[in-house]
């Protein structure tokens, strides 16, 4: 008993272990076939990683020819643009230098018309000033130059009147000095007075004869001349000098000028 049931049980542990073998065989077919289809993609891989890099190489190539060409092209371009600027400059230079030109001229041309009626306005003017300068007086120009022509008529008659009267004065006082030197036998030595002559001092107290034309009456009054005298010449009207009684010790007053110039009326 106990052996068949050893025997059973390394039976049902041999079906056991050749299910179990089974299942590995499976197993085993499942991953090597697995493992067959991992190659083959793995191969598949490589393949496609070679044709990629060689693509790649390709494209790398490609990417630089086309690198090389467009640089190329792009200096060609640079040099057609250049030329192209160079072209467009020395044309834009001729233009400017031509305008330059004609602008010149234009500014001579305009220059010179400025000139020519600058030199026109200036005789104009030099007309317009000869015609204003010879122009026709105004009536009341005309008058007011005749009144004023009339005024100086009548300012020469007035100063020829006074330097006639300034005259006879003067030789009426002539002659009344001579007359005076006849009638008295005196002979006065005329001085001259000299207004810059140098001041004494205050301390000198010597009185100075300023005017020494003037007589001794002292010698006058004792040689029968004085008041009252038959022969005594008369003396000048309205004069403050014969008013006033003569003293021999203090001089004749000095004559005190125009507080104001003289003005001569107009004769109506």
């Amino acid at each position: 008993m106990e052996l068949e049931r050893s025997i059973d049980i390394s039976r049902r542990q041999s079906k056991e272990h050749i299910c179990r073998i089974t299942d590995l065989q499976e197993e085993l077919r499942h991953r090597e076939h697995h493992i067959s289809e991992l190659d083959k993609e793995v191969q598949h891989l490589h393949e496609n990683i070679s044709a990629l890099t060689k693509e790649l190489e390709f494209k790398g190539k490609e990417i630089l020819r086309i690198r090389s060409e467009s640089n190329q092209q792009i200096r060609l371009h640079e040099q057609d643009l250049n030329k192209r600027l160079e072209k467009e400059l020395d044309v834009m230079t001729a233009d400017h230098l031509r305008e330059k030109n004609i602008m010149r001229a234009d500014f001579n041309k305009t220059n010179e018309l400025l000139k020519e009626i600058n030199a026109a306005l200036q005789v104009s003017l030099e007309e317009m000033e000869e015609k204003y300068l010879m122009r026709e007086s105004k009536p009341e120009d005309i008058q007011m130059i005749t009144e004023l022509k009339a005024m100086l008529t009548e300012r020469d008659q007035i100063i020829k009147k006074l330097i006639e009267d300034n005259k006879f004065y003067q030789l009426e006082l002539v002659n009344r000095e001579t007359n005076f030197n006849k009638v008295f036998n005196s002979s006065p030595t005329v001085g001259v007075i000299n207004p810059l002559a140098k001041q004494k001092k205050k301390n000198d107290k010597s009185p100075t004869n300023r005017f020494v034309s003037v007589p001794n009456l002292s010698a006058l009054e004792s040689g029968g001349v004085g008041n009252g005298h038959p022969n005594r010449l008369d003396p000048i009207p309205n004069s403050p000098v014969h008013d006033i009684e003569f003293n021999s010790s203090k001089p004749l007053p000095q004559p005190v000028p125009p507080k104001g110039p003289k003005t001569f009326l107009r004769y109506q």
